[in-house]
């Protein structure tokens, strides 16, 4: 099962999120999308700072946001958790999604 965590630093500005126990299913693909998608687009898109670890084998990444939030990479963000909350209502066994 993925494990998604999402965390916020109060309503709808989400600082951080890290993804775990990604596979080579179509919603690992789906998530993986959403997810790098994300990040790249924040990163050519907006002017935002950010830190980026994650495991070059696809298990692991965990994103979190440096200095004043931009208000384009928090629209991105939570673009983002739109698609994946789309996503765990279609395969709620496949996809565990927190927020906090």
């Amino acid at each position: 099962m993925i494990k998604t965590k999402i965390t916020r630093k109060g309503p709808g500005s989400i600082e951080a999120f890290t993804v775990e126990n990604h596979g080579d299913s179509y919603v690992c693909s789906a998530v993986s999308m959403l997810v790098i998608n994300t990040i790249n687009s924040i990163e050519t898109l907006t002017p935002q700072h950010f830190d980026c670890d994650y495991d070059e084998s696809g298990g692991y990444i965990r994103f979190s946001l440096k200095g004043p939030n931009d208000s384009g990479a928090e629209l991105l963000l939570e673009s983002m958790l739109l698609g994946l909350t789309h996503v765990q209502e279609q395969y709620p066994s496949e996809i565990e999604l927190k927020i906090r």
